[in-house]
């Protein structure tokens, strides 16, 4: 018996003996001859050795500060709930050493609650909680603090956070992570409390904290939140106005915030103004190339003036137009100009301001570097570039080319980069521009299918039915002379910068449109002399079983020439157009035909010189924010009367007879002005007119190429009013074609637009904005009655969009504050109008 309980005592001994023990407190230095892991189930065993620097082989002192550092180093991985290294075994000087550790749990899945799916998903990016990965507690503090972030700058001063992890019963080791939010009530400012503004009374000082309001009852456009950011924002600016008012000295001395409520806050602030400066003299050193007194005429500040530091840097740096200090210097090819204004003297209230010019060498451009188009060849951008190898460096020169490449249309205008790589070495300058390509192409494809019904008299002739669809296609970028090279129809040729226009309009036997247009920009591609060619057929008929159905034939022919001109500037064009159309016409009368009543044909032929004087400097073409755009034309026919029948009474003839050589003159002005008022807010304002005058009295003036107002601008309205040549023009807030002048059109007309637009989304793939209008526009019977001021009035907002593969949509309301129509006196009203294109 004593024998069998020395055994047992003997075996309990061993096993406890083959346990780690603690590490031994002798300090004799050993041999480290094995290194286990225990406890570590989902991280990697030899990472964690790798990572404690232990390493097997060499000497180890116990206790000693090599065992301290692999403790440190592995703590500070965060990865572990505990740690502890141990004796495995030691046998002579060699000693085996285990790692004992207990590892973290780690997350199988997250949710949050009290917020919103949206506010959820913006916050998963931005606390990084990714399933698999340890919770860790500096991810939880992390995560915490970006939570609390998010909503203080939502206003939520009181948000509270709490982040609790339950163990999942699926997943060994995993943690189901809750993030509970609870935003509480937004803070909003109670009151400002100013103290020491003497120069600016309160109501100002607060107009001038940006984004920071008290809460008003009657404010209701501007949120008053709490918001830290916005608040030290607003000082800031705060500060900034006092020094563009001459108080260079003015700051914020002292402020604070404190709660007077659980939804409002009161901040007192105390503001030390300084004294009022004012500039005196104004001196100028290191400039050879322009004297004292031209750059003194440029910089536009003279004695007297408040001292403003914005206004100085602005004259000296920053003038969006150009016409600052440094821009005379940059257009001339100082491109190593440097300029610093230095305060020479401060005396009193008048500070002398010494400008120390460094001129530099002039910079030459060595090289220009296009990058990004996938799609356009590379010499229809070089060819709209003013930036040229061998030229001065030129400011001027580079907004220029950045303005003709965007004109171009087929690049991201948000993306259009140009960077001036110098190299001072040298003396010369590389500059690459890199463009986004985008959409600029049109598709528009519409089908159906009627029954087809054929006339009695005549059975073999189908009146109306059968297929009725439209393919217009407008490619905007098209390449000619790769039409024959194999591979280039993807779909089309494309990158030339040639524009073809191809169009078919079906609606049965009715109705038949056809209509080719091709322009080249570059003629001979060394000028910008462009040449366009259009043609087009258009058939229609009555669909009606007797003999005097109306039927009309439409065949049109245009050569088009224009060229850029360099006087009064290189921004104008001038564009010389002939035409030729002629009208095949059956029983016009059946239609209602002006000056036509009771013939049985019509013929009218048209021959057109048109010669226009247009002047584009807008900044962008689908968003510009700054320039203009003016057109002036002449539109004549020869006056056949005068020529050919100088002494014939004109007052009784026939409408065909009178009009088969049609004679007219007509007269068009359009100008479009962009202004940017702060940041992408943009103001328009448009002024058009027109005039169709007459070289015979007793002709008169022709039943053709008259104008109609009303809607959107789109065809509508009868068949006289869209086929004999009529403009359509817009008028919002009123009918399509509702002022037609009793269907017969006005000879005179004038239209004012002014819009305000902001933009919702300028991402270039469908770029939106919201704007708001003023309109009013008439048509006159003749010069007796023109009056510019007697006008149908609307007012109005709308949205618009970009669209790939369409053009521009928009849909508008207006309020008509005059007659609805030629013989209503009845206001107008409300109206809803769609968009589709842009009207100049």
């Amino acid at each position: 018996m004593k024998k069998l309980q020395f055994l047992c005592l003997l075996l309990l001994g061993s096993l406890a003996a083959a346990q780690a023990q603690p590490l031994p407190k002798d300090g004799n230095v050993y041999i480290l001859s094995g290194l286990e892991v225990t406890g570590a189930e989902f991280s990697d065993k030899s990472t964690i050795i790798s990572l404690s620097g232990l390493i097997i082989g060499e000497p180890i002192t116990i206790p000693g500060i090599d065992i301290t550092d692999a403790l440190k180093r592995l703590w500070k991985e965060d990865i572990f709930a505990d740690l502890a290294i141990k004796v495995d075994n030691i046998i002579g000087n060699k000693i085996f050493l285990v790692i004992e550790v207990k590892e973290r749990p780690r997350i199988s899945q997250f949710t949050f609650t009290g917020i919103s799916k949206s506010q959820a998903d913006e916050l998963r990016e931005k606390i990084n909680f990714i399933r698999g990965t340890i919770l860790t507690d500096s991810k939880r503090t992390s995560a915490e603090r970006i939570i609390r972030n998010f909503y203080i700058e939502k206003g939520f001063l009181n948000v509270a956070v709490d982040i609790t992890a339950d163990p999942d019963v699926v997943l060994k080791n995993g943690v189901i992570v809750t993030i509970q939010v609870k935003k509480n009530e937004r803070v909003k400012i109670d009151e400002i409390n100013l103290v020491g503004n003497e120069a600016f009374p309160d109501m100002k000082v607060k107009r001038k904290l940006k984004k920071f309001y008290e809460k008003k009852f009657y404010r209701f456009w501007a949120p008053s939140k709490y918001i830290p950011k916005q608040y030290e924002t607003a000082k800031t600016e705060l500060i900034t106005a006092y020094n563009d008012a001459g108080y260079r000295d003015a700051r914020v001395i002292r402020d604070t915030m404190y709660s007077v409520g659980d939804k409002l806050v009161r901040v007192e602030m105390q503001i030390e103004e300084g004294r009022q400066y004012f500039h005196r003299a104004i001196n100028w050193s290191g400039n050879y190339q322009y004297n004292s007194e031209q750059l003194q005429q440029v910089l536009g500040i003279k004695k007297g003036d408040t001292y403003s530091k914005s206004k100085i840097d602005k004259r000296l740096f920053g003038d969006p137009n150009g016409s600052d200090v440094s821009s005379l210097y940059l257009d001339d090819g100082y491109l190593f100009f440097n300029l610093d204004p230095v305060e020479a003297l401060v005396e009193g209230d008048s500070i002398d301001l010494e400008m120390r010019v460094v001129e530099g060498p002039q910079a030459t451009i060595r090289k220009v570097i296009i990058e990004g188009n996938t799609k356009t060849s590379e010499n229809v951008i070089r060819r709209e570039l003013r930036t040229m190898p061998g030229n001065k460096f030129s400011r001027s020169e580079i907004l220029r080319s950045q303005r003709q490449v965007l004109a171009l249309n087929y690049f991201d205008q948000e993306k259009l980069g140009v960077s001036p790589i110098p190299d001072p070495a040298s003396g010369t300058v590389d500059i690459k521009y890199t463009v986004v390509e985008r959409p600029s192409d049109q598709l528009q494809l519409q089908g159906g299918w009627s029954g087809r019904q054929y006339s009695p008299l005549d059975p073999s002739q189908l009146l109306f039915g059968g297929f009725i669809g439209t393919v217009q296609l407008g490619f905007n970028n098209f390449a000619a002379r790769r039409a024959f090279q194999p591979g280039a129809w993807r779909p089309v040729p494309s990158g030339d910068g040639q524009r073809l226009s191809l169009a078919i309009q079906l609606n049965g036997a009715n109705f038949q449109n056809y209509s080719f247009t091709f322009m080249e920009p570059w003629l001979g591609g060394k000028k910008p002399n462009s040449l366009g060619v259009s043609a087009s057929y258009l058939r229609f008929q009555n669909p009606s079983v007797n003999t005097s159905a109306f039927k009309m034939a439409i065949t049109n022919v245009t050569l088009d020439y224009g060229r850029q001109l360099k006087f009064p500037d290189d921004f104008f064009t001038s564009r010389t157009t002939l035409g030729y159309k002629y009208y095949d016409i059956t029983n016009p009368t059946n239609r209602g035909f002006v000056g036509f009543e009771n013939e049985e044909f019509a013929y009218v032929n048209v021959f057109t010189l048109r010669q226009s004087f247009d002047r584009a400097s807008l900044d962008a073409p689908i968003y510009p924010r700054s320039g203009s755009l003016m057109s002036f034309s002449v539109e004549a026919t020869p006056p056949y009367s005068a020529i050919f029948y100088p002494n014939r009474d004109f007052s009784d003839l026939s409408g065909s007879k009178k009009y088969n050589l049609l004679e007219y003159h007509k007269w068009r002005f359009n100008s479009n002005w962009v202004f940017r008022i702060a940041g992408d807010l943009v103001l328009s304002t448009k002024i058009e007119a027109g005039f169709l005058g007459a070289y015979n009295p007793e002709i008169g003036i022709p039943p053709f190429e008259r104008y109609l107002l009303g809607g959107s601008g789109l065809q509508g309205g009868s068949f006289n009013q869209v086929f004999t040549g009529n403009e359509i023009l817009p008028l919002r807030g009123y009918e399509n074609n509702s002022l037609t002048n009793n269907g017969a059109g006005y000879p005179i007309y004038n239209r004012f637009v002014t819009e305000l637009r902001y933009p919702i989304s300028l991402n270039q793939s469908a770029p939106v904005w919201v704007q708001a209008f003023l309109e009013g526009g008439n048509g006159y019977k003749n010069f007796r009655q023109y009056n510019p001021f007697d006008l149908r009035r609307a007012a109005g907002g709308g949205l618009r969009v970009m669209l790939p593969m369409v053009g521009l949509l928009g849909l508008d309301w207006a309020y008509g504050f005059d007659g609805a129509n030629d013989n209503s006196g009845a206001v107008s009203g409300s109206q809803f109008h769609f968009i589709l294109g842009q009207n100049f």
